[in-house]
């Protein structure tokens, strides 16, 4: 997804997140958050190897709408919702003209919606546990630190998607700013999302062997 050899750097931080998953079982708050972490870039992994035809883009499109409308009191999932609106009339438009150089751009749109659903889930992590696993936490501020980077994330996504429709809809080739960005600026970001699971893993454990 990220980096110079995407395929390759996928790979390697989908096991980074599987080995720390192993690493932190003892800390469930960690361990939530790393689940939920894993579960996005796997996901966006199946969509990043989708072949690109009709089929493929009837599932990631209504999937997109279904986040949407189903968080929609929430102003990220409006976004989404407009977002995958017009994306859907581009690639009818695209279709329409038979234009040759039509952008992978419903790769984009799942996965700024599955980083949506990251954070909804990492805003419910507490009562998901308690409900459904009998875990009970009132740890959240991991859980807020990554839902603000997933909102960097989200912000870089969509600024991506802007450009997109610039050069491939208004015909400003230039516009190539954040394309280029993009790659080492998401690299940073998910190294940053594991240098915070683990300091709080760290901080987490050494309150435990602290005098009463």
């Amino acid at each position: 997804m990220y980096g110079d050899n995407p395929e390759h750097f996928d790979l390697i931080y989908i096991g980074a997140l599987g080995l720390s998953c192993v690493f932190c079982w003892a800390d469930k708050d960690t361990l939530g958050a790393l689940v939920i972490l894993l579960g996005l870039w796997c996901f966006s992994e199946v969509i990043y190897i989708f072949p690109e035809n009709i089929y493929s883009l009837i599932v990631v499109y209504a999937l997109c709408l279904i986040f949407s409308v189903t968080f929609i009191d929430q102003i990220c999932a409006k976004i989404i919702l407009f977002v995958t609106l017009y994306s859907l009339g581009a690639e009818a438009f695209w279709w329409y003209i038979e234009y040759l150089n039509k952008p992978q751009i419903h790769y984009l749109i799942g996965l700024l919606s599955l980083t949506g659903l990251a954070r909804e889930l990492l805003f419910k992590r507490i009562i998901i546990l308690s409900d459904y696993f009998g875990i009970h936490s009132g740890k959240v501020a991991l859980d807020w630190q990554i839902r603000s980077v997933l909102l960097v994330g989200y912000t870089l996504l969509l600024a991506v998607i802007v450009e997109y429709f610039l050069r491939h809809l208004a015909g400003y080739n230039n516009f190539t700013f954040i394309y280029y960005q993009f790659g080492t600026i998401a690299t940073l970001l998910s190294a940053f999302t594991l240098a915070l699971i683990y300091m709080h893993y760290f901080y987490n454990q050494s309150q435990k062997h602290l005098p009463a």
